[in-house]
């Protein structure tokens, strides 16, 4: 868990990092009676609790602490909640956390919009306190179940990706799209085991996440395909810094994953199923570019394929590397604007 970057009068933080196993939950609400009463109540319930009294500190604070669920009062003065619940699905680093609002508003009309515009439940003030508990429970148990997320990394999963690639060519939007795969991964796997597999890909993961938010932009998303693939979606300028920064790091990062003998020689040996003896190279990283001008790709799907297409053409090349797509886009069938 991150620490808080800033604290002031509006925010109380806990004196110590959330204890293992215990959900965090932050809440935003600028009474500040309401907000000591629900803290208390949490609390009591065993969760732990980040409180802000400030809607324009609510996203940093998202961000800071990456909290289980986030429980949003609607009406904060200088903003209200579903602006900052806009805000927060904007960002890849918290889109996927579960937020409940908190609100007086308790006509069917109101709770139907709320849920409609992404909120995961909604509790009325004033509130019982095991019914607050309650829900913000069975949230976080339906977002641990049925997000989609990769259950390794945590990061958006397949239909997130998809949705989010076809919702950038259907707004017209010209982006960037990065396909990382893992070189070598087999043979790694094959002969330290998919545990140790396992760290391989967290360590790649690790590294695109950071690598983001050390270049901030309102435009990027980053997903896990599956198995060693990658997706990250960002603003064509930074592409290619991006690209360059998650080699470097990813190759500074692969000795440690080795023990010292194989370190020290640099390669592993692994055994086929046949029974031959193969020599492998460390594990390495291809990135494949692709630059989505408006209206050049018909589908996710398309736009898919060719960043696979241009991945495989780095995967060619021997080591860490990266490879932008400088071919015409192809020609779209069908309908065009």
């Amino acid at each position: 868990m991150n620490a808080v970057k800033r604290a002031g009068p509006a925010k109380e933080v806990p004196a110590v990092a959330p204890q293992p196993g215990r959900d965090l939950v932050l809440v935003v609400d600028d009474d500040e009676q309401m907000l000591k009463l629900v803290k208390r109540v949490l609390e009591r319930a065993g969760f732990e609790c980040v409180a802000v009294g400030d809607g324009r500190e609510a996203h940093e604070a998202a961000v800071d602490w990456r909290p289980d669920i986030i429980l949003l009062d609607l009406m904060l003065g200088a903003t209200t909640g579903e602006e900052i619940l806009a805000e927060l699905r904007k960002d890849f680093r918290t889109r996927l956390i579960p937020i409940v609002f908190l609100t007086v508003r308790s006509s069917l009309k109101d709770k139907v919009e709320h849920l409609l515009n992404g909120a995961d439940d909604y509790v009325t003030k004033p509130f019982i306190p095991e019914e607050l508990v309650a829900r913000l429970r069975a949230v976080i148990s339906r977002a641990t179940t049925t997000r989609e997320l990769n259950p390794l990394t945590g990061m958006s999963g397949n239909s997130d990706i998809l949705r989010e690639i076809t919702n950038r060519l259907v707004t017209r939007e010209r982006f960037a799209v990065l396909y990382p795969d893992i070189d070598a991964f087999k043979s790694y796997n094959d002969h330290y085991g998919f545990v140790r597999g396992d760290d391989v890909i967290k360590t790649l993961s690790t590294i695109i996440l950071e690598v983001l938010e050390e270049n901030p932009s309102r435009k990027h998303f980053a997903g896990h395909v599956g198995g060693d693939d990658f997706v990250i979606l960002t603003e064509p300028g930074l592409a290619e810094p991006v690209a360059d920064e998650i080699t470097k790091r990813f190759d500074s990062a692969v000795p440690a994953l080795y023990d010292l003998v194989d370190r020290e020689r640099g390669w592993i040996e692994y055994e086929e199923r046949s029974g031959n003896k193969i020599r492998a190279d460390f594990v390495s990283v291809s990135i494949g570019i692709v630059i989505a001008e408006p209206d050049s790709y018909a589908s996710a799907a398309a736009l898919s394929a060719r960043a696979a297409e241009v991945k495989g053409v780095a995967k060619r090349m021997p080591g860490s590397k990266w490879v932008l797509d400088r071919r015409r886009p192809p020609e779209r069938h069908g309908n065009s604007r």
